[in-house]
C-alpha cells in the first residue's frame, strides 16, 4: 500500500462538545460528523497544555511543553526545538506545507522567525513562502477575528485583492473592542477561514500521486473575539444552542486560590496561602498578564451572542471542510489520505462563570475534539472512549508514514487504536500548564474515571470523580474517604513523568 497523505486540520479554541456527534443541534456539522462516523471520534482527547503556543509546539515536535520550552504564550524558544514533524516527513520523502495560523513563537516574533531573525518588510511575503521549520511551503496569518491587524501572507492576499480591509479590523482605526460579540461585517470570501481552505485546496490539486504529502491546515477560528461573518452568524438556530451554567455561589470555596483569582482577574491581591511553600503573589508580581480564563461580566451579558458567533464560526469551518473533502475526492486522493481534525485547546464559554482557557482545570478547556478518518489505513470506526493526548499525534503520524520517531519524543503511538488491536494504549494522560515563568505551575493527571490536579506554589490540590461529577463541582482532595485514591493517583503522576522522560541513545558498552 502506498504511504498515506496526511491532512492535519486544527482549529483554535474549539470545545470538545461543539460537534454534531456530541449532540450539538444549533448548527449542522455534516462534514465533521462524516469524519467521526467513517473514521474515529476520540471522545476523551486532551491537549498537552490548555494554551495556544505550548500545544502547537507539542503538535510540531512530539514533546511536552516542559521539554520543548514553549511553555506559554509570549515565549520564543531559543534555539527552537527540533526535529519537527514536517522536517522528519520531508526527509522521508513527503511534500510538506502549512496554511494559516502558526503561533509557534511569540506573536511579535513570528515574521522575524520566518526570516532568520530579521524583521522583514511587508513586501517580503509577496515572494517568500518557505521553507520554515520543515514546511517546504507556507502561507501564514496571525490574530483572531478583530483582535488582529492583518499581516504576513494574509495581508498580502487582502492587498492583492484590492479591498479596503481597514473597515473590518478596528485595531487599524484605534477602536478595537475585545468584548464585542455578534455579526462581523467582513465578507466571507475575504475571511481567514475561506483563505486557508482555498490555499489548502490549491495545494491538494497540484500534488503528484508519486509523492506523499503532509499539509497542516491551521484555522484561526472559533477563537474569541466572538465575531462571525454572515451568512454563518444568522444560520445558527439560537433556540437549540447549548447552555452553560454560570458561577454557582461558593463553588470555588473548596478549590485552590487560583480559581478565585481567575474569577476576579486579580493575581496580585493574594498574600501567602496557608501552607503554601512559596508566595504566589510574589511569583506573579512582575508578570504583565497571566494567560488564563477569567470572569468576564461584559461577556456574561452577551453570552448568547458570543455562543451564536462561535457556533456560526464552526458552521463556516464545517462548510470549508466539506470543500476540502470534495477536492480530495475529485483528485482521487481521499482514500489514501489520513484526515485529522482537532483543536489546540477548549473554551469555557461562561461555564462556572469563566471565559477563555487556562488555569482552572476544567474539561471545557483541557478536552478537545479529535476526529481521524483514513479508510485505507483504519480498521475501526465510530466513537472511542480511549484516553489520548494531542502530543501522541506526531509519533502516530510518523509511524503511519513508516518513519521512526526520535528518541526524544514523548507521545505514545495510537496505531493500535486505529487498527482495532487494542481498546486503550494508556491508562492516564498528562496536561501541563505553566502560564508564567514563576512558580505558577499546574500539572493534571486524567484517568478513565478521575482527575488529579497539583500545583507548584501550594500544597492544596484537586481531585474529581469525573464519572459522578463530570462538571467538577466537588473537590475530593483531602477528603478522608478518598485518601487512598489520592495517594494512588499521586503515585501514578510521578510514574507518568518518569515514563515520559527521553531515554537517550542506547547503551552499547559497560562504561
Amino acid at each position: 500500500m502506498a504511504r498515506p497523505n496526511i491532512l492535519f486540520i486544527t482549529t483554535d479554541q474549539q470545545r470538545f462538545d461543539h460537534l454534531g456527534l456530541k449532540g450539538l443541534r444549533a448548527i449542522r456539522t455534516p462534514n465533521l460528523d462524516r469524519l467521526g462516523t467513517e473514521g474515529i471520534h476520540f471522545d476523551r482527547a486532551y491537549c498537552p497544555s490548555p494554551i495556544c503556543t505550548p500545544t502547537r509546539v507539542s503538535l510540531l515536535t512530539g514533546r511536552y511543553p516542559s521539554s520543548h520550552g514553549a511553555y506559554t504564550i509570549g515565549v520564543t524558544p531559543t534555539p527552537f526545538p527540533s526535529p519537527t514533524l514536517p522536517e522528519l516527513l520531508a526527509r522521508g520523502g513527503y511534500r510538506t506545507a502549512l496554511f494559516g495560523k502558526t503561533h509557534f513563537v511569540r506573536r511579535a516574533d513570528e515574521a522575524r522567525h520566518m526570516n532568520q531573525g530579521i524583521e522583514p518588510s511587508p513586501a517580503f511575503f509577496q515572494h517568500w513562502n518557505g521553507p520554515y521549520l520543515g514546511f517546504e511551503e507556507i502561507l501564514a496569518s496571525t490574530g483572531h477575528t478583530t483582535n488582529n491587524i492583518p499581516s504576513i501572507h494574509y495581508r498580502t492576499f487582502l492587498e492583492q485583492a484590492g479591498v479596503d480591509y481597514h473597515t473590518w479590523f478596528p485595531q487599524m482605526r484605534n477602536c478595537y473592542d475585545h468584548q464585542a460579540c455578534g455579526s462581523w461585517s467582513i465578507p466571507s470570501k475575504y475571511h481567514d477561514t475561506q483563505w486557508v481552505s482555498d490555499n489548502t485546496n490549491e495545494f491538494i490539486r497540484r500534488q503528484s500521486k508519486q509523492q506523499p504529502w503532509f499539509c497542516w491546515t491551521s484555522f484561526q477560528d472559533p477563537h474569541e473575539p466572538h465575531l462571525c461573518p454572515e451568512p454563518w452568524y444568522s444560520s445558527v438556530d439560537t433556540r437549540s444552542m447549548p447552555r452553560y451554567e454560570g458561577y454557582r455561589e461558593g463553588e470555588f470555596n473548596d478549590k485552590p486560590d487560583v480559581y478565585r483569582m481567575c474569577q476576579k482577574k486579580d493575581f496580585g491581591a493574594l498574600n501567602d496561602s496557608v501552607g503554601a511553600p512559596t508566595s504566589l503573589n510574589g511569583a506573579v508580581r512582575d508578570e504583565a498578564t497571566v494567560p488564563s480564563c477569567f470572569g468576564e461580566p461584559e461577556k456574561d451579558a452577551q453570552s448568547l451572542a458570543a455562543l451564536q458567533a462561535t457556533l456560526g464560526m464552526i458552521a463556516f469551518l464545517d462548510d470549508r471542510l466539506g470543500a476540502i473533502l470534495r477536492t480530495l475526492e475529485e483528485t482521487n486522493q481521499l482514500e489514501n489520505t489520513i484526515v485529522i481534525w482537532t483543536s489546540d485547546h477548549g473554551e469555557m464559554h461562561g461555564h462556572h462563570g469563566l471565559w477563555g482557557k487556562g488555569l482552572p482545570a476544567y474539561e471545557d478547556a483541557q478536552r478537545v475534539p479529535l476526529l481521524i478518518r483514513a479508510p485505507s489505513h483504519l480498521q475501526v470506526h465510530g466513537t472511542s472512549s480511549a484516553l489520548v493526548n494531542l502530543v501522541d499525534l506526531p509519533t502516530t503520524l510518523l509511524k503511519q508514514a513508516g518513519i521512526a520517531p526520535p528518541e526524544s519524543w514523548q507521545g505514545v503511538d495510537l496505531t493500535p487504536l486505529l487498527i482495532g488491536e487494542q481498546k486503550t494504549v494508556q491508562d492516564a494522560i498528562l496536561i501541563e500548564l505553566r502560564p508564567t515563568q514563576s512558580t505558577l505551575n499546574q500539572h493534571t493527571l486524567v484517568t478513565e474515571r478521575y482527575k488529579l490536579v497539583v500545583y507548584q506554589h501550594t500544597s492544596d490540590g484537586e481531585l474529581y470523580d469525573l464519572r459522578q461529577d463530570p462538571n467538577q463541582y466537588l473537590n475530593l482532595w483531602g477528603k478522608p474517604a478518598h485518601q487512598e485514591m489520592q495517594k494512588q493517583l499521586l503515585h501514578r503522576l510521578a510514574r507518568i513523568h518518569m515514563e515520559r522522560e527521553p531515554t537517550g541513545p542506547p547503551r552499547v558498552s559497560f562504561a
